[in-house]
């Protein structure tokens, strides 16, 4: 597949990434207020919303796998895949072990339970059990956003588009932020400061600010030339001294680090 191709679908799966960063902000009035008359309104966009985000992951990956090919280093695909399965596998212990605690607590949950109104504190009773949980979940982006730098690093050296290194650093801070804003909530949890539905709230908030960095992986897609880009070959690296990294052989600075070389 062509340059061009390529950077089209990484650019739009890269914006509709952003487009679904959306729904954790549209889900906030839901939590804290899950009878509101609007909440089956936006349930019908909340899903086009996720599906939106599906596509665009699709597209990232599909784009990823093309350069990956055409710069002949499998590493900026194979991250990136990793970056996901990672994600998948650490989200899925996480989800486990909330089903886990609910279980083993089930016998006191019951007794909170009330028909009217439709099973509030039932739903309160259990989201107590999961903050505790909320800064394993949060592990799962971190993971997620460090496989994923690695793919961009590289793609910034070969592509010598450096708004890639800046999309992978802005993508493990807002990771960074969800897992520290996950454990104060938590902390605030058990100090009775705050409810069990403002602690799962508050990691949305960092998740959402980490969706910038898509912007920034927008734009470096974007920005790969497709006339001047060529793939490097073996036989044509030019080596920067400070760091070791591979850059086209007119490069005149290095892509990793930026030494003139």
């Amino acid at each position: 597949m062509a340059v061009g191709s390529n950077r089209m679908l990484g650019g739009i799966g890269a914006l509709l990434l952003v487009v679904s960063a959306v729904s954790p902000l549209l889900v906030l009035p839901r939590l804290f207020d899950l009878y509101s008359t609007g909440a089956g309104v936006a349930s019908p966009f909340l899903s086009v919303l996720g599906l939106s985000g599906l596509a665009g992951l699709i597209l990232f990956m599909v784009a990823m796998r093309g350069f990956a090919g055409y710069y002949k280093d499998i590493g900026i695909f194979n991250n990136a895949l990793y970056g996901i399965l990672s994600s998948i596998v650490v989200a899925g212990v996480a989800g486990g072990l909330m089903v886990i605690v609910v279980l083993m607590n089930l016998g006191s949950l019951i007794p909170t339970f009330n028909p009217v109104p439709a099973s509030t504190d039932l739903f309160q009773s259990i989201l107590g059990y999961m903050a505790p949980v909320m800064p394993v979940v949060s592990v799962a982006g971190l993971v997620q956003a460090l496989f994923i730098m690695r793919a961009f690093n590289l793609l910034a050296v070969k592509s010598e588009v450096r708004w890639f290194r800046t999309a992978g650093l802005a993508l493990v801070a807002g990771s960074v932020l969800a897992i520290v804003l996950a454990c104060i909530g938590a902390l605030l949890f058990f100090a009775a400061s705050v409810s069990a539905i403002t602690v799962l709230a508050i990691p949305f908030v960092g998740t959402t600010v980490g969706y910038v960095a898509w912007i920034f992986a927008a734009k470096a897609f974007f920005s790969i030339k497709t006339s001047t880009s060529q793939p490097i070959l073996a036989g044509q690296v030019k080596y920067c001294s400070q760091c070791g990294a591979e850059n086209l052989p007119d490069a005149v600075f290095c892509a990793r680090c930026g030494k003139k070389l």
